[in-house]
């Protein structure tokens, strides 16, 4: 463990604020309860007694859980993929729909369909990419 200074966001995470969005994010996420009890507490006990985190040893403590559970609320390239490619579904369905096609209707909720447009414009190029 390097000593040293924290970045600006690792600065943020060790407020009571910032630590009390990270517990709330990993509760709604169920990452919270992957922690063990003696990291929950840590949290927990920071939140409830400081208002800033000054101590260097403590901050490396909260910044190695936070990372950990950082780790676990980034979302898999499924969800990332599924997440972009039902608004193109339902732009492509809606489209195809206006064109008479009357089976296009089922698209906008074909999740294999999703999957397909998400990932091709993961996998498309910045350069040539449009928002979704």
């Amino acid at each position: 463990m390097s000593l040293q200074a924290p970045s600006i966001d690792e600065r943020w995470l060790l407020t009571r604020e910032g630590l009390e969005r990270v517990k709330k994010r990993a509760l709604r996420f169920k990452a919270w309860f992957k922690l063990d009890r003696f990291e929950r507490a840590a949290i927990d006990l920071t939140i409830r007694v400081v208002e800033r985190v000054r101590n260097s040893t403590l901050a490396q403590v909260i910044l190695r859980i936070v990372d950990k559970l950082r780790q676990w609320l980034k979302p898999s390239l499924k969800e990332r993929a599924l997440n972009i490619g039902r608004p193109l579904a339902e732009k492509v369905s809606r489209i195809a729909q206006a064109w008479g096609n009357r089976k296009a209707k089922a698209w906008a909720n074909d999740s294999n369909f999703i999957f397909y447009l998400g990932i091709s414009w993961l996998n498309t190029s910045i350069i040539y990419r449009q928002p979704p």
